[in-house]
């Protein structure tokens, strides 16, 4: 569940309910931004506010099939906007699972099958995992990625050098580096380079702090991070700490960041029609922890679905200007909107204001087909200006016919047929169609040559 989605939708709720709280003195109300973190020995889930960490809500962890007894990792998922956590169960190994940070349900996905400490997403939706002490030498201080469908976890590099205890890993967007704490007593840092596995040991400066329990990217260059004196603490990716608040109500770990604040602003958003073919535009005059921009249609079922997503430019006081362009449409009406995601999954929409019309072609029209060569599928436009019945055959290079690959009377408008050779043998082949109508007939053949 999208926390902040859950908030809007329970918002009257939460606002009569906490506004009780606030008056007989239990808690503060929630802030715009706000942590989420998890207890390892009890099964409590707690939402923080930002930057005070004052607590705001406290709820129990439950699993149907399972006694929870704690969560030592969480992290926050911007593909599907779901929170997902390392459980930890009574008689059985260490489950992932999704969690709702603002009931505590959790839904159980499966078995990770070892000692795991931490948990992380990088923007793309790749979960990232490190095993700790306590299930055996091969365990401790490797990396994995993790099955979000499974739970299964797949060694990717280890053990890294840092000494026991900790485990704790947060991906940066910012410069595409894993980060990862442990020690014993202490509180070592290194990066982890995602494509050769490197670490780079971080020195640390500033603040003192022990054995880093949790750890989440906020933003700014920064991490926010709790420490085995429940502690909560940025921590710059250069390696600076400076202490935020003492006293936390457990050994929070964890963790989760969000932040309703989506400080993207969009100075224009724009469409031309080409054909079958839509060119979006969009511009913005600033932008800070902007991931990237989902592109969505809806037709004139008023559905949205997901065309794309083309990548931001991070934190910029500069204008930035983007372009997608969506191929291949039917003739019908269509809306865009741009689903504009921070690097901590938050989001808003950005809806074109005006609908996108693809008319009927001017005349009939038979393309090339793509991609050509090909091996073993390929696609083949065609145009129909008034309502037709249309033959595609396909022929080898002797011009006996191998297949028909339509036969059906198509109402006027822009089409695309699918062609899969896998049971033919590589060569040159023609596709020849025709199309016939009250007003004559229209025929055109085109070479396609498939290489296996």
């Amino acid at each position: 569940m999208n926390l902040s989605t859950c908030f809007r939708a329970r918002k009257q709720f939460v606002a009569i309910v906490f506004a009780v709280i606030i008056i007989c003195g239990f808690l503060p109300a929630k802030s715009n931004a706000f942590i989420v973190g998890t207890s390892p020995s009890q099964p409590l889930i707690f939402i923080f506010n930002d930057p005070s960490w004052t607590l705001f809500s406290q709820d129990t962890l439950t699993m149907s099939g399972f006694t929870v007894t704690g969560a030592t990792g969480l992290s926050f998922n911007p593909v599907d906007g779901s929170y997902y956590a390392i459980v930890k169960v009574s008689g059985g190994p260490r489950r992932l699972a999704t969690v709702d940070p603002e009931t505590g349900v959790c839904t159980d996905i499966g078995s990770m099958g070892a000692n795991f400490s931490t948990i992380t997403f990088t923007p793309s939706g790749k979960l990232y995992a490190m095993a700790g002490q306590g299930a055996g030498i091969t365990w401790a201080q490797n990396l994995y990625s993790v099955n979000i469908t499974t739970g299964v976890p797949t060694f990717l590099a280890g053990p890294f050098p840092l000494q026991a205890d900790g485990e704790v890993l947060a991906f940066n967007p910012g410069d595409g580096f894993l980060y990862h704490w442990s020690g014993n007593g202490t509180a070592l840092m290194e990066k982890i380079d995602t494509g050769t596995f490197v670490a780079t040991p971080v020195v640390q400066s500033g603040a003192a702090h022990n054995e880093v329990f949790g750890a989440v990217y906020k933003g700014g260059g920064e991490f926010y991070v709790t420490d085995i004196l429940s502690r909560a603490l940025t921590i710059s990716a250069a390696g600076f700490v400076t202490e935020v608040a003492t006293g936390l109500p457990d050994d929070i770990r964890g963790l989760g960041y969000g932040d309703p604040v989506l400080p993207v602003e969009l100075s224009s958003f724009t469409s031309n029609i080409s054909g079958r073919n839509v060119t979006l535009n969009w511009s913005t005059s600033s932008e800070v922890n902007n991931s990237g921009f989902e592109i969505q249609r809806s037709s004139e079922s008023g559905v949205w679905a997901k065309v794309a997503f083309v990548k931001g430019n991070q934190t910029t006081s500069h204008s930035q200007s983007y372009e997608f362009v969506d191929r291949g449409l039917s003739s019908g009406k269509y809306n865009y909107r741009l689903k504009q995601m921070d690097f901590n999954g938050q989001y808003e929409y950005f809806t074109l204001s005006n609908e996108v019309i693809i008319g009927v072609p001017g005349r009939f029209d038979l393309s090339q087909n793509y991609p050509n060569p090909f091996n073993p599928s390929t696609k083949i436009n065609f145009d129909v200006p008034v309502d037709s019945r249309v033959t595609i055959n396909l022929f080898d290079i002797s011009g006996k016919q191998v297949a028909s690959l339509l036969n059906e009377v198509k109402t006027a408008g822009y089409y695309t047929v699918d062609f899969n050779a896998s049971g033919l043998p590589s060569g040159v082949y023609f596709y020849r169609a025709t199309a016939v109508s009250n007003n004559g007939s229209f025929t055109s053949v085109k070479k396609m040559t498939l290489i296996k």
